[in-house]
C-alpha cells in the first residue's frame, strides 16, 4: 500500500520540491540581504538596547528613524511575506483533496477494495503517507519563512502581531497538517477532486478567520501596564508586544482618550497619539487641563514572553481539528457501498 500510495502521488511531491527550489531561490538571497541590513544599519543594535521592557527611557536613539527607512526599503518583501501565509492552503488542495476523491473518479478503489485490502488499512496507509509528507513540508516552510521575515518582524508588534504570527514557530506546521486534513476529508464526501478542492479553500480561510479574530485574544487574558502622563519614560513599542488597546485614565478611573496616548512635560504636551476615533475631544492643550492632572495611560496588551503558549494553544486546536477530520472521513469510508 505505501508502495502503491507513493507511485499515484509522486509527482506532485516532484512539483512540491520544485515549488520549494523556486522558493529558495528568492528567498536565500532577499533574506541575507534583509539580515545583514538589518544589522549594518544599526537597527538591531538599537532594538536590542530598547530591551522587552514594557517602559523606556526618552533617549532611545534613531530606532524608530532606523526603524522606518528599513521598512520602506523592504516593503515590497513585505506583500511577498503575506503571501506565505496561503501557503497551507496550496498543500491542503494539491495533497489532500485529491487523495481519495480521485481514486473515486478514476474507480481505482474497487480494485484495491476487491484485492483482500480492509478500508481501514487502505485510509491508514494513504493517510498516514501523505501527512507525513505534508508534516515535513510544514516543517521545511516554518524554518524556511521564519528565518527569511525575522528582520521584517523584530519591529514593533512582532511575532505576535496578526499575520505575522502565522508563519513563525509551530503554528505553520499545525495549519499545514489542517488543510491536508480538511482536503482529504471534503474529497471523501464529494468524491470529486474540483468541489473538494475549492471547498476546502472556503473552509481554510472560514476557520484560520475564525480561530485569528475571534478566538485567538482570548487564549489568555490580556497584561496591563500603567504611566502616568507625567512620566518621562515612555511605553515601549520596541518590546514586541500584541496591543490590545491604548487609552487615557483620569486620576477618578474615566476614561479621557479611547483610543491614543498622552504624555506631557511642564504642562505642555511632549507625544499625543490618538486615531480619532475614540469619541473624545482632546483639546489643544491638554495637559494644561485639569481634568487631566493625575491621568495614566492606560494599554492593554500580550507579552512577547507568551507568544510560545499562544504558538502550542492555537497549534493544539489545529491538531485537534485535523484529527477529528480524519476520523470523519475514515469513518464515512468504511460506510460507503
Amino acid at each position: 500500500m505505501i508502495w502503491l500510495t507513493w507511485r499515484q502521488h509522486r509527482k506532485q511531491l516532484l512539483y512540491t520540491l520544485v515549488a520549494l527550489a523556486v522558493a529558495a531561490a528568492v528567498l536565500v538571497p532577499t533574506g541575507l540581504s534583509m539580515h545583514h541590513d538589518y544589522v549594518d544599519s544599526g537597527l538591531a543594535a538599537c532594538i536590542a538596547a530598547a530591551g522587552t521592557g514594557q517602559t523606556i527611557g526618552q533617549n532611545v536613539g534613531d530606532c524608530g528613524r532606523l526603524a522606518n527607512a528599513f521598512s520602506q526599503h523592504y516593503n515590497g518583501l513585505a506583500f511577498v511575506g503575506i503571501l506565505f501565509v496561503l501557503f497551507p492552503v496550496f498543500v491542503g488542495i494539491f495533497f489532500g483533496a485529491p487523495l481519495v476523491a480521485q481514486e473515486f473518479e478514476r474507480g481505482t478503489h474497487r480494485f484495491v477494495w476487491t484485492q483482500g485490502v480492509s478500508r481501514l488499512r487502505w485510509a491508514v496507509a494513504k493517510f498516514g503517507l501523505i501527512g507525513l509528507v505534508a508534516l515535513a513540508i510544514g516543517v521545511l516552510y516554518a524554518w524556511g519563512v521564519g528565518w527569511w521575515a525575522a528582520p521584517l518582524l523584530s519591529q514593533g508588534s512582532g511575532r505576535m502581531n496578526y499575520l505575522s504570527f502565522d508563519i513563525q514557530g509551530v503554528v505553520p506546521v499545525a495549519y499545514t497538517l489542517f488543510a491536508v486534513a480538511l482536503g482529504v476529508f471534503l474529497g471523501v464526501y464529494t468524491r470529486k477532486v474540483l468541489p473538494a478542492m475549492g471547498v476546502t479553500v472556503a473552509g481554510f480561510v472560514a476557520v484560520r478567520a475564525v480561530v485569528e479574530w475571534v478566538a485567538r485574544k482570548h487564549y489568555l487574558g490580556p497584561e496591563s501596564i500603567k504611566l502616568p502622563i507625567a512620566s518621562t519614560d515612555q511605553l515601549n513599542s520596541y518590546a514586541g508586544d500584541w496591543i490590545y488597546s491604548n487609552s487615557v485614565i483620569s486620576a477618578t478611573g474615566k476614561t479621557l482618550i479611547a483610543d491614543g496616548q498622552l504624555q506631557c512635560s511642564g504642562g505642555n504636551v511632549t507625544s499625543l497619539m490618538t486615531s480619532g476615533t475614540g469619541g473624545m475631544d482632546v483639546g489643544a492643550n491638554p495637559c494644561a487641563d485639569a481634568a487631566y492632572q493625575g491621568a495614566y495611560n492606560l494599554q492593554l496588551y500580550q507579552g512577547p514572553d507568551r507568544f510560545w503558549d499562544f504558538q502550542w494553544i492555537e497549534s493544539g486546536i489545529f491538531l485537534a481539528l485535523a484529527a477529528l477530520l480524519i476520523g470523519f472521513a475514515i469513518v464515512r469510508l468504511r460506510r460507503i457501498s
